[in-house]
C-alpha cells in the first residue's frame, strides 16, 4: 500500500512539473498577445479613421464592404485576444507564485523526513523523475 500511494505522489508530482513546463510556452503566447494585439488594433484604427480608406469605400462597393467587414474583425479580435492575454497572464504568473511555494513545502518536508529517520534519497531516483 505505501508504494502504491509513493507512486501515486510521484505522478502528482511529475504532473505539477509538466504544467510548470507548459507555463513557460503559455507565458509566451500571452505576451505575443499582448504585443500583437496592440498592433492590430492601432493599424485597423488607423485605416478606419484615415482620409483616404473613404475614398476607397465610396469607390468600391462591394470590396469596401468586405474591407470594413473584415477589419472589424480583426478589431474585435485583437481586443478580445489583448484582454484573454492580460487575463491569461496574470492567472499563470499567480499559479507560479503557489507552484513555488508548493516546491519549497515538498522541498522541507521530505528533507525532515530524511533528517528524522536518517534516510537520504537516492539521486538516481531524482534523475529517473525527469
Amino acid at each position: 500500500m505505501e508504494m502504491d500511494r509513493n507512486n501515486i505522489l510521484s505522478i502528482l508530482d511529475g504532473f505539477i512539473e509538466q504544467i510548470d513546463k507548459i507555463r513557460k510556452f503559455l507565458i509566451g503566447v500571452s505576451i505575443s498577445s499582448l504585443i500583437l494585439a496592440p498592433i492590430a488594433i492601432s493599424l485597423a484604427s488607423f485605416l478606419f479613421t484615415h482620409p483616404s480608406f473613404f475614398k476607397v469605400l465610396e469607390a468600391e462597393n462591394e470590396f469596401g464592404l468586405g474591407l470594413i467587414f473584415f477589419i472589424s474583425i480583426v478589431l474585435v479580435v485583437s481586443i478580445l485576444l489583448f484582454i484573454v492575454g492580460i487575463i491569461q497572464y496574470k492567472r499563470i504568473s499567480s499559479w507560479h507564485k503557489k507552484y513555488l511555494i508548493y516546491k519549497k513545502e515538498r522541498d522541507d518536508r521530505d528533507r525532515y523526513i530524511s533528517e528524522r529517520f536518517n534516510w537520504k534519497a537516492d539521486k538516481s531516483d531524482d534523475e529517473s523523475k525527469q
